[in-house]
């Protein structure tokens, strides 16, 4: 997952949002200005997903992410190869008994129980690593060149997780990273200039061809994600680039992202693995076949195609304005030192808290974001104790606020950070007053010709002295109960989005 160091991430910077100006209303008042529509847009012949395919996931908010594969057997994060610069031929050796205590061996691999606890922690979906970068493939893959848990275990992992996730009635999302360091040749595509690595590889001609080979085995085992296990919700893309160099769309010339594969690429994909598209006759790209198998799928952009939402990655606070154009995955991991399962973190109880969880979760909501969070099974397949016991301690905080996080879109005004935000659906204004406000009194601008009809605290379900004459100056508000996001609930006598309608 996380990239060494480099970061992953896009700013903010220049990102269509709720503006902080006000509009005059038809009566004299004020109120906050109408969103700025996301208008999707096309790239490498793929368009966007329109806005009503996007839905659930903006509705959904909260996931888990789930790093899991050979590097949870050494236990030292999911760079453990290329940190320790581990050849292929010796890191396969995590995938056998004679590893000892190292052995990548699933034996207490239960995705029901892993499904169960996403439920238990208010997450409506899930999204595992079906092949990170050491290029170990958690399915059945038919290509001659994959390294998989069917050769290894003669269980198709991905296979059982999917089906445990649809039975908890959640939405299914694939991680796959197209980097495999099993190859050479992904540091020096053209074979004429290798890239520095932590390997040893140099320069070789015969890197091209192995390249090639690389990137067949990905367009392979992509196609075999898409048909085998049916319907795919959410795909999460990562390592499109090369060498680790330069950013994902500077890869695109070479794994042909888009919707259609160019005949005079210099690494061709074998025409005998080739997906025709029947109406042009013309092999498709990556997106191209994510587009004829899993029409509703939504894919982030970290293989050269733009993506349907873009993300922010690590644990870097979240700040600034309401965000509408584009929509913004929040990525995080509970465990300090990796994405993958680090023993050490873990004995030494190096975890997020619910509180830190919740500080997220709260400020995704109020910014139209969404939160997807990482666990890290051990080599048997055990998510930690303590992950455990945080999420469930997440959940308990969402079976009582859960009405002011799903289902609502940031807004209508701008969130002050480390204060308070606000969050709307239906005839309902949440107000996130967050543990950076200080007191037990807050005053929520006039809706223009909108009348508050009830007040409550969410946690509690307390009604709340207030005084309506003016906006909405709310008293007596318990800080106590749920420190880190008060929530109260504004209910008004008609629809929020009524105050858009011109």
């Amino acid at each position: 997952m996380a990239r060494s160091g480099v970061l992953a991430t896009l700013l903010f910077l220049g990102t269509a949002m709720i503006s902080s100006g006000r509009v005059v209303a038809a009566d004299g008042g004020s109120l906050p200005a109408a969103p700025e529509p996301r208008i999707p847009r096309t790239d490498l012949g793929i368009q966007q997903l329109p806005n009503d395919k996007l839905d659930w996931f903006l509705d959904a908010k909260f996931g888990m992410f789930i790093h899991w594969g050979l590097y949870s057997g050494p236990g030292m994060g999911e760079w453990y190869m290329e940190n320790h610069a581990i050849l292929p031929a010796e890191y396969r050796k995590f995938a056998f008994p004679e590893s000892g205590d190292a052995y990548f061996d699933a034996a207490a691999f239960d995705p029901n129980q892993w499904a169960q606890l996403a439920k238990d922690a208010g997450m409506k979906w899930m999204c595992l690593t079906a092949r990170h970068h050491d290029g170990f493939c958690l399915f059945d893959s038919p290509h001659p060149n994959a390294f998989t848990s069917v050769q290894t275990l003669h269980r198709d992992l991905l296979a059982e997780y999917v089906k445990a996730v649809r039975a908890a009635g959640l939405k299914v999302g694939i991680y796959y990273s197209p980097l495999s360091w099993r190859y050479p040749g992904y540091y020096d595509v053209t074979g004429t200039h290798c890239e520095k690595n932590k390997f040893g590889y140099t320069t070789d001609p015969a890197h091209k061809e192995n390249a090639r080979v690389m990137k067949e085995e990905n367009y392979v085992n992509v196609k075999t994600l898409l048909t085998k296990y049916g319907e795919i919700d959410h795909i999460y893309w990562d390592g499109g680039w090369l060498a680790q160099h330069g950013s994902d769309a500077d890869g695109a010339y070479f794994h042909e992202p888009g919707k259609f594969l160019d005949p005079n690429n210099a690494w061709p994909v074998s025409k005998e693995y080739q997906d025709i598209d029947e109406a042009t006759g013309k092999p498709l790209g990556i997106m191209g076949m994510v587009r004829k198998y899993q029409p509703n799928a939504i894919c982030n952009l970290r293989y050269g195609w733009m993506g349907d939402i873009l993300e922010q990655e690590g644990p870097q606070e979240i700040k600034g304005p309401i965000l509408t154009r584009d929509i913004y995955d929040k990525n995080l991991t509970m465990q300090a030192g990796g994405w993958g399962y680090n023993a050490d973190s873990i004995r030494n109880n190096r975890v997020m808290s619910s509180g830190d969880i919740i500080q997220y979760l709260a400020d995704c909501t109020i910014r139209n974001m969404t939160l997807l969070v990482n666990v890290t099974p051990d080599r048997h397949g055990v998510i930690p104790p303590l992950e455990q016991k945080v999420l469930r301690e997440v959940g308990g905080w969402l079976a009582k606020t859960g009405d002011a996080i799903y289902g609502t879109r940031g807004g209508p005004w701008q969130p002050v950070d480390r204060q308070y935000g606000y969050s709307y659906k239906g005839n309902t204004v949440f107000v996130h007053i967050l543990k950076g406000y200080k007191g037990d009194t807050f005053a929520v601008p006039p809706l223009g010709k909108l009348k508050p009809q009830r007040v409550y605290d969410v946690y509690s379900g307390r009604p709340l002295q207030h005084d309506a004459s003016e906006g909405v100056r709310i008293s007596g508000i318990d800080r106590n109960e749920s420190p880190i996001d008060s929530v109260v609930a504004v209910e008004y006598d008609a629809e929020v989005k009524s105050v858009w309608k011109q």
